[in-house]
């Protein structure tokens, strides 16, 4: 089976695989310093929660958590990992630019470039317009994103890596492609699930990810309701060159 799309049940499936050497720990104890000094806060919306690891972590730290996804495979993965916090954590079925819960939050997250997954600057303030209608007056957004002076600087990047767990083996090889006039960084993803040495599933991905650069991103929050606060180099990340293009960002609602 071959496709071309972006997080395909297999890549959902071998998600929380893939990224076991990210320091989810490093990334939530930022999130939660940023929180501290800006904010009282007791609840978090993430915008693209994944499989819940930053909820995971957050709601151990006290917080109640909402985490949406629209893939069902992510979402059934976070359901479960939240399970165990009954009553302070949930996690919502949608696509975050059709999300409209009847209640705010003292803080939205999107982490993992979900803001730069909205390549346009339509998309973009239509995902930001998400967080600012499910944050209360004075709330906090943070997000990552991917540091434009970073990605020019270094250029496209690739490569092949292996994950093995039993008899299977997830094959994933990359190469990216840069548009510097729609700042856009391409990345292209090949997956290949074998079973016993026999191929049983391959896909082919693209992730299309705007890059941003900071006067830029100023006027793009200013414009969606926002005050841009601080940005600071993601503090966790996935082992590799790009480990140093993520950045965190963060902004109060207006």
């Amino acid at each position: 089976m071959t496709s071309a799309t972006i997080f395909s049940p297999l890549h959902a499936s071998w998600y929380d695989r893939w990224h076991h050497n990210k320091d989810y720990p490093a990334e939530v104890a930022q999130l939660r310093g940023v929180l501290r000094d800006q904010s009282p806060v007791d609840s978090v919306l993430d915008l693209g929660c994944g499989t819940a690891r930053h909820l995971e972590l957050l709601a151990e730290s006290g917080y109640a958590v909402t985490g949406v996804d629209r893939s069902p495979t992510m979402v059934a993965a976070a359901r479960a990992r939240l399970a165990r916090f009954d009553g302070r954590a949930e996690v919502v079925e949608s696509d975050l630019l059709d999300l409209a819960l009847d209640r705010t939050f003292d803080a939205v997250t999107m982490m993992f470039s979900v803001l730069g997954y909205q390549v346009t600057t339509e998309g973009l303030l239509a995902a930001l317009g998400a967080a600012h209608r499910h944050l209360r007056p004075d709330g906090i957004l943070l997000f990552d994103i991917l540091d434009g002076v970073v990605v020019l600087r270094d250029g496209a990047l690739g490569g092949v890596t292996v994950v093995t767990d039993g008899d299977q083996q997830l094959i994933r090889a990359t190469t990216g492609a840069l548009d510097v006039d729609t700042q856009v960084y391409e990345l292209r993803m090949r997956l290949w699930l074998l079973d016993g040495g026999r191929l049983v599933e391959h896909i082919e991905e693209s992730h299309p990810l705007r890059f941003f650069l900071a006067r830029e991103l100023e006027l793009l929050l200013a414009a969606g309701g926002f005050r841009l606060l601080g940005s600071a180099p993601l503090a966790g990340g996935q082992p590799g060159p790009s480990r140093a293009w993520s950045r965190l960002v963060w902004a109060r609602r207006l």
